[in-house]
């Protein structure tokens, strides 16, 4: 369950990618830019910029909790108070659409830095080759683990970093922290 802080970050990350696509932006490349912004951060900082998990599905990851807040807005019957969540934000033909600005309150300069590196990066790189690219050593990990199991396709923290070329005492100190995290939980 996600805190109201949480929800609120990940809107902001939304929409902050978001309002460089006055035309809107389909899921693919919401997904994957969110999802390079994320891995940067890890490498760089050793933190998430939302605390969303992906998962690895046939295109590549995917934030669960973002990818269920839209599916509902394209009104698919899930169960899920999402309504604050999608205030502004429209979807149709899976593409994503809003003009409200982000709540800048919720994004960091280290946020602002990595998520303006993705977008610059792959903004007009065509979605399916973003796909391809996402199908990285954490993606693969994860997928291989599927084979065993369909509920193991959560994509690790640690994996990420990793398939981002994070150093080892980087992975160190995310392991650390989920670690303490975990038990505090």
């Amino acid at each position: 369950m996600k805190t109201p802080q949480q929800i609120a970050k990940i809107k902001a990350v939304l929409l902050y990618i978001m309002q460089n696509f006055r035309d809107g932006v389909d899921y693919i490349k919401l997904f994957k830019i969110l999802y390079f912004a994320q891995q940067d951060h890890l490498v760089r900082y050793g933190k998430v910029i939302v605390d969303d998990s992906f998962r690895a599905l046939k295109h590549g990851p995917v934030p669960t909790y973002t990818y269920k807040a839209l599916q509902i807005a394209e009104g698919k019957p899930l169960e899920g108070d999402f309504d604050e969540f999608l205030s502004n934000i429209s979807v149709k033909d899976k593409k994503v659409y809003t003009t409200a600005l982000p709540d800048m309150d919720y994004i960091s300069g280290a946020n602002m830095k990595c998520l303006d590196a993705a977008i610059a990066k792959y903004r007009d790189t065509d979605p399916y080759d973003l796909s391809d690219l996402s199908h990285d050593a954490a993606w693969m990990e994860a997928i291989s683990r599927v084979q065993d199991d369909p509920q193991k396709n959560f994509i690790t923290l640690i994996d990420i970093a990793r398939a981002g070329c994070a150093s080892e005492p980087m992975v160190d100190y995310i392991r650390e922290k989920q670690i303490v995290k975990n038990a505090l939980s």
